[in-house]
């Protein structure tokens, strides 16, 4: 099935659950809560980089980086809601964001467009979706390792320098247009050139600013970031099923500020289109009939690990059940 049909056949799913009629509402943009949240977040993230200073020289430095380390990786969430181009009605302010959280979290944020849409089109399709997290059959110690971020540095570094090359990798290719191709190679070289330039600063005024104050905080806090992104499909069905290939978690209104509303995954598949300040609503509207979760993140953790590793080994490979 090419991208095309695959996005047809979404659509029309989609068109099961909700009607264009019915949809057309919730997709509408505007830039006041963007702005709310995207300030709210860099507020907390000046807070937590404050803390650091008050924290140099003592025993307190690592854990206040820790946390600054935690705000930092919520830049994730308005880079994924900016990728969508929803986070904004204003698409320059849109791009902008994009670009910001895009160079301070390490994704290459056009690449991640097209990477992300991917995502949509084939969500928890092995084989097809380009972030499939935790696959069966999943074990401990993939768990660690996903958690852990080493497979998205691997991953983030790897698409800066190959595409900083002029190179990209055939299967995520197939989610890029030809004529996208020299942008992309284009960013990753200015990205590249960025962290060059901090790296030169860093050395020759013999400062650590820039490792106290983002790199050792973004390495240590995404982790968490990590574990929130298990609770979004882990131990879900891995196939084409739109109503329960996602999970909507129920959790508390600080934690849905800072990852934008996200808990509301079933949703956010089912309409990409639809911002992210209006997944609430979208919610109350169709939610039971998606696959909602009256367990917060926490628990959600611990259903993953108790009731979907299987153990350390890797076991062989099997077509997986929907569960």
């Amino acid at each position: 099935m090419t991208t095309l049909d695959a996005n047809a056949d979404l659509l029309k799913r989609q068109r099961e659950i909700i009607s264009r009629k019915e949809l057309k509402p919730f997709t509408k943009r505007s830039d006041r809560p963007g702005l709310i949240y995207f300030g709210g977040l860099l507020a907390c993230i000046f807070a937590t980089g404050f803390l650091v200073s008050l924290s140099e020289g003592s025993r307190w430095l690592w854990p206040a980086m820790l946390l600054h380390g935690v705000m930092l990786g919520h830049l994730f969430a308005p880079l994924h809601e900016c990728c969508h181009g929803t986070a904004f009605r204003t698409r320059w302010l849109n791009e902008a964001v994009l670009w910001f959280c895009g160079i301070v979290t390490i994704w290459t944020p056009i690449y991640f467009r097209y990477d992300h849409a991917g995502h949509h089109t084939f969500a928890q399709e092995h084989g097809k979706d380009p972030e499939f997290v935790l696959p069966s059959p999943r074990t401990f110690l993939g768990y660690l390792y996903y958690v852990s971020a080493i497979h998205l540095w691997i991953k983030n570094f790897g698409w800066l320098f190959r595409h900083a090359g002029g190179y990209m990798r055939p299967f995520n290719k197939q989610f890029v247009p030809d004529s996208e191709l020299p942008r992309i190679y284009f960013e990753a070289r200015i990205m590249l050139t960025i962290y060059a330039v901090l790296l030169v600063f860093s050395i020759a005024a013999q400062s650590w600013v820039i490792a106290i104050y983002w790199f050792i905080p973004t390495i240590i806090g995404v982790p968490i970031a990590r574990m929130l992104r298990v609770a979004d499909h882990t131990g879900c069905t891995e196939g084409p099923d739109l109503r329960t290939y996602a999970r909507t978690v129920k959790t508390d209104p600080i934690t849905r500020f800072f990852c934008w509303d996200m808990s509301y995954h079933c949703e956010h598949h089912l309409a990409p289109s639809v911002p992210f300040h209006q997944l609430r609503a979208l919610h109350e509207k169709i939610g039971h009939e998606l696959n909602p979760v009256d367990k917060g993140y926490i628990a959600v953790q611990w259903e993953v690990l108790t009731r979907h590793l299987s153990g350390f080994a890797s076991p062989k490979r099997k077509p997986a059940p929907a569960e």
